[in-house]
């Protein structure tokens, strides 16, 4: 092999041969130059809603922005809601679910803003981001599709976080858009956008981003938003689509097992199939997607009875007992002049529309009215006639050209629509009960009456319970149009039709007219009674750890069956209802306890506790107690429960549980009350009656008390019933008493039913108590009872601040309502009140916190007007009515505690109202002028010759109120406590002068003397508010005005003339004393000057009386007025002269 040679390197030149620079080109940098460029990049964050936030608006470039631009969503990188928009219509799926995310970012980012700044910011904008999101509903993508419900899931709970805007009503207009979009996913070819659809239905109806079986069935669910309301008028679009879905959905291939007993789970291997190593058999591959799709076809029934459920609640707007008499209890507020959402016949153009799309919104009666009941808008004639302001006549021309061809048939169209109403109801009465059957063949049948079956189809059974028992209520709604329209309703039940007879859904379709309709849905009714009467308790396989959710359903069960079985619809309803009734009873009379260990451990939001279960038992304890509507006619009364024995015996089981007899130390005689206290007993009432439970046996009490308040007294009704219906009226003070005033429905129920039978006490009149019948011995210990029991409506509430008198360096005080009444509306305050003056004879304590409930009003009154602090207290009508009610009462209660009533409810003797204000003035004394009017009339009309009677009684405190203004140091400025004497001061001269005007205008008493030291405290008050207000004028500018003056004066004065003119001596005194401060020049020339005004005045004085009379016929009153405008001359020559000039006119007119 041939050597290998290394070629040499050439050596290095020591000079290189430097570049050319080519023409057009730059010459190339240098191998030592260094880089000198640098790059700049900014980065813009944008903080959304920044000059909105907390109502504070920075200075500068944002407070420029307009109000569109302040109100526009943006997501956290930034992107407006247009740009996201667009991103919606695009073809790829992943790009319309980036938009969708951004979209929720930025709603989601509104919650760390202002509630009230983040629902205007969203509701601003849901024009705009409905249309767009729903269209998403019907996406072929699975993803986009769920991202569109979480998006709409994110609006409501946004718009429910504010409390201006929790009941929706933003959403209201755009229902019938939404139900659109929801009826085209209910119909859709795609089955996984069908299902989509019912949960798309349920939050429309519930109003709530993740709707659960407990929100169904709990107690607040039934207050239920302006969305939903609306909503119920588009249910009859939306109930076939469900029905259709629920159809294709089963319930029979769920796993049942897990709830059985170990006996019933044991199964042999079967050969030739593997086994792990523990022993146990393998699953195959297999059988784990067959469970996997057992559990997602399992969520998806579950989902879609849910929905159902929902959808029905929503069409029944009435369904809770309280509904319709809610609107009557709220506070009454000034008319709102924008369109409203609950008045009938508003038209309105909806916001956000242009010349070219403007859409016209009429608003349908949401209040008391049924979804039948409304008239459906086909076209423009359908809409309400607007009456002209000027010639009164209907603008609606065409509605009166309707030929009579049309008018004959409108009943043919509304007995076709209401078929077709009726048959719907039907046939979702037939799906169900086929439901209901597939559930009930996944357990097991027991040898007795019943079904046993496992936890995990309890949810199932109890949603479809439910959802049977809105069923049916939805039909009585149908039911009641139809009997409007049918004044009577034939309906041979014996003929049948051959198809009917068989049942189902397709027996319905040849029924000829509503006759035949109703009765096929009335056997559907009987089937499906017959089937959960089959099933009926529900029980467990062996021994369970929780009993209460096997309570629970059976109580729904009980419920569902006194719903279908209680309706009377052909008045056979009494030989349909004995089938169930006495199975319900006999379920129902062992379970009325009242646990107390259930109720502090369970709250409400536990949808299976014994507390809710029984609540739902006490609303079928109602139907069996309460009388059946009666079609017939007559005014007999048939019951459910018809064996008077079992009702008598079901109430006292109720009264035992819920309203056991307390104890009452004002009572002579134990009838109804207990003869010992019990505090334990008193604790578990209260704990009781803050439940659903609780307010649900109240109710119950107050429907027995309105239908036989009237009839206490009479032979035919029983003395038992009689005396345990009272007994259950003395317990209910104190679940008044528990519930503070939180529920101000049912409190104004319960004292409603009380006066109903307080009433009959008044009327029964004055009978010996041997001669005295049971019943009406009970009525007066209840009576004597109850005016000892009320007395804690009227007590300040434990832990409730009291009124905070102001420290130094302190402005403000925290005052809140410290009292069940002062909480409540004003006509429950008004019942309360009327009770008392009903029972009459008031006790002292009652007396005093009415009297304190009175001073915190006029104080209220006084701070809100004069001030700017929020003082919660009744009414200052409410608390005249107070006053005018104890005043009816003032015989029947002793004299000083009445008196003590009236002084302490004048507020007079603490002035609260002024300690409370930031700024004393001097016209701060006349602030309580309305209460010493009131307490004037109260005290001069009490009873004959109050001078002589009450005067005496008085004079401890008007003694003390005539010295307070002498108590004022000299110079002292305006404060508070300078303020609360004069008030005082002025209170005993207005007192003296209405019992000395009343003596004239009764009795022509010319003279009304007093003794020596009264009337030297009356003239030395009277010389102190001259000589204070004097000092007030020398400071400040409060009297710069002589009108002000005069005006301040005529105030001050207008009490002291009485006094001057009819007192003996009192105005030589007054103006000897007045003479004799001026000689000594002891004042100050303010003084001086207001004693000349003020004397000035009294002679002008001819309201109420003419004061220059009396001085003409006295000389030594001439004298003494000489003397005095001498003395004042020589200190003010100007307005001294005046006086004097005007006195010798006087003088000279008598000559």
């Amino acid at each position: 092999m041939a050597p290998t040679t290394n070629k040499s390197k050439p050596p290095a030149r020591d000079f290189a041969k430097r570049p050319r620079a080519k023409v057009g080109k730059r010459a190339p940098a240098k191998v030592n130059a260094t880089d000198t460029s640098f790059k700049t990049a900014t980065v813009a964050v944008r903080s959304q809603g920044q000059s909105l936030d907390k109502g504070k608006q920075q200075p500068g470039k944002d407070a420029t922005l307009s109000s569109a631009k302040r109100m526009e969503l943006f997501s956290s990188r930034g992107n407006t809601l247009a740009t996201l928009q667009m991103s919606l219509r695009h073809h790829a799926a992943p790009v319309r679910a980036s938009g969708l995310k951004g979209i929720r970012d930025a709603v989601q980012s509104l919650s760390s803003l202002d509630a009230a700044i983040g629902v205007a910011i969203l509701e601003a904008n849901l024009p705009s981001l409905l249309p767009h999101l729903c269209r998403c509903w019907l996406d072929e993508d699975d993803d986009v599709r769920s991202l569109a419900l979480n998006l709409y899931g994110d609006i409501l709970k946004c718009l429910s976080s504010s409390h201006e805007s929790v009941d929706l009503k933003s959403l209201a207009p755009f229902v019938p858009f939404l139900c659109a979009y929801a009826s085209s996913a209910l119909n859709s070819l795609d089955r996984s956008i069908r299902i989509d659809g019912s949960s798309i239905v349920s939050m429309l109806a519930s109003a709530v981003q993740s709707p659960s079986f407990s929100q169904l069935m709990s107690s607040s669910s039934s207050k239920t938003s302006a969305m939903s309301r609306e909503l119920s008028h588009h249910v009859d679009t939306l109930l076939p689509s469900m029905e259709r879905l629920l159809t294709s959905v089963s319930l029979g291939r769920r796993a049942s097992n897990s709830g059985r007993s170990s006996e019933s789970q044991k199964s042999s291997t079967p050969a030739g199939q593997k086994r792990s190593r523990s022993g146990k058999n393998a699953p195959s591959a297999q059988t784990k997607a067959s469970s996997k799709r057992e559990s997602r076809e399992s969520t998806t029934a579950q989902s879609i009875l849910l929905s159902l459920a929902f959808l029905l609640r929503a069409s029944i707007t009435s369904n809770d007992d309280l509904s319709g008499i809610n609107h009557m209890i709220r506070v009454k507020t000034q008319r709102d002049l924008l369109p409203s959402l609950h008045v009938s016949g508003e038209c309105s153009y909806l916001k956000g529309g242009s010349a070219q799309s403007n859409s016209l919104l009429l608003i349908r009666d949401m209040k008391g009215s049924r979804a039948g009941d409304e008239t459906r808008i086909h076209s423009i004639r359908d809409l309400p006639a607007i009456q002209d302001e000027v010639s009164g006549s209907s603008t609606n021309v065409l509605v009166e050209d309707i030929s009579t061809e049309e008018l004959s048939s409108m009943p043919k169209e509304k007995d076709a629509e209401s078929m077709e109403k009726v048959q719907q109801m039907t046939s979702l009465l037939e799906t169900l009960r086929g439901k209901f059957v597939e559930i009930v063949h996944l357990g097991k049948k027991t040898d007795a009456s019943g079904l046993m079956t496992s936890l995990n189809d309890l949810e199932a059974m109890d949603v479809l319970v439910e959802i049977i028992r809105l069923a049916h209520s939805r039909f009585l709604s149908y039911y009641q149009t139809i009997s409007k329209h049918h004044q009577r309703i034939d309906v041979d039940t014996n003929t049948s039709h051959k198809k009917r007879e068989k049942g189902g859904k397709k027996s319905t379709k040849d029924l000829q007219n509503v006759q035949e309709c109703l009765v096929a849905y009335q056997a559907s009714v009987n089937r499906v009674l017959q089937l959960l009467l089959e099933n009926f308790p529900v029980k467990s396989f062996g021994e369970t750890t929780n009993p209460e959710r096997y309570e629970f359903s059976n109580a729904c069960m009980c419920s569902a069956l006194a719903e279908l079985g209680g309706g009377v619809l052909f008045d056979d309803g009494k030989r349909k209802a004995s089938s169930w009734v006495n199975t319900v009873f006999s379920y129902v009379l062992p379970r009325l306890t009242c646990d107390e260990d259930s109720y502090e451990s369970k709250t409400e939001d536990d949808s299976y506790s014994e507390s809710v279960s029984t609540n739902i038992l006490l609303k079928v304890v109602m139907k069996l107690l309460l009388p059946l509507g009666n079609n017939c006619g007559d005014n007999t009364k048939s019951y459910l429960l018809s064996n008077t024995t079992k009702r008598q015996e079901i109430l006292e089981a109720f009264a035992k549980a819920f309203f056991p007899r307390i104890y009452c130390p004002s009572v002579p005689q134990h009838v109804i009350y207990a003869t010992s206290s019990n505090v334990e007993l008193e604790r578990k009432i209260k704990n009781v009656a803050n439940t659903a439970a609780g307010r649900t046996a109240c109710i119950l009490v107050t429907k027995l008390v309105a239908q036989s308040a009237d009839s206490l007294f009479n032979d035919s009704t029983d003395t038992e019933y009689a005396t345990l219906l009272l007994q259950l009226i003395s317990v209910l003070p104190t679940y008044l008493v528990a519930w503070e005033g939180k529920y101000p429905v049912e409190t104004g129920l319960v004292l409603a039913s009380i006066l109903s039978v307080v009433r009959q006490w008044n009327a029964s009149g004055n009978v010996s108590g041997e001669s005295k019948k049971p019943v009406a011995l009970a009525l007066e210990e209840l009576c004597l009872g109850l005016r000892y029991s009320l007395e804690a409506l009227y007590t300040p509430i434990e832990g409730s601040p009291e009124v905070q008198q102001p420290r130094k360096k302190r402005k403000k005080a925290s005052i809140k309502q410290s009292c069940i009444v002062e909480g409540l509306p004003e006509q429950v305050q008004k019942l309360a009140i009327g009770l008392t003056g009903l029972l009459q004879s008031p006790t002292d304590v009652t007396a005093k916190q009415m009297s304190r409930i009175c001073s915190k009003a006029l104080t209220s009154q006084i701070v809100t007007t004069d001030g700017d602090q929020d003082y919660e207290a009744v009414s200052q009508d409410m608390a005249n009515y107070i006053r005018e009610v104890m005043h009816l009462s003032r015989r029947t209660m002793p004299m000083p505690t009445y008196l003590s009533f009236l002084l302490d409810g004048s507020g007079i003797e603490l002035t609260t109202g002024i300690s409370l204000l930031q700024k004393q003035s001097p016209d701060n004394l006349f602030l309580y002028d309305s209460a010493i009017d009131q307490l004037s009339r109260f005290l001069t009309t009490c009873c004959d010759k109050a001078s002589q009677k009450v005067l005496p009684m008085l004079r401890p405190i008007l003694e003390k109120w005539l010295s307070s203004p002498t108590k004022i140091k000299e110079k002292e400025g305006a404060s508070h406590d300078t303020m609360r004497l004069l008030v005082q001061g002025r209170a005993a001269i207005s007192i003296l002068s209405a019992f000395t005007w009343d003596d004239v205008l009764s009795y022509n008493s010319a003279d009304n003397d007093l003794d020596d030291k009264l009337d030297q405290l009356l003239l030395n008050s009277i010389l102190s508010l001259c000589e204070v207000s004097g000092n007030f004028w020398s400071r400040g500018t409060y009297f710069d005005d002589t009108e002000s003056q005069q005006l301040y004066l005529t105030k001050l004065l207008g009490p002291v003339v009485v006094l001057l003119r009819y007192h003996k001596g009192m105005l030589k005194q007054f103006l000897e004393a007045v003479a004799k401060k001026v000689a000594d020049q002891s004042i100050s020339e303010n003084v001086v000057e207001i004693y000349m005004k003020a004397i000035l005045m009294i002679l002008k004085s001819k309201d109420p009386l003419l004061m220059t009379s009396m001085i003409q016929r006295s000389d030594s009153l001439q004298k003494v007025l000489l003397s005095v405008a001498k003395s004042i001359e020589t200190v003010l020559p100007h307005l001294g002269g005046k006086l004097q000039h005007h006195v010798k006119t006087i003088c000279s007119s008598n000559q």
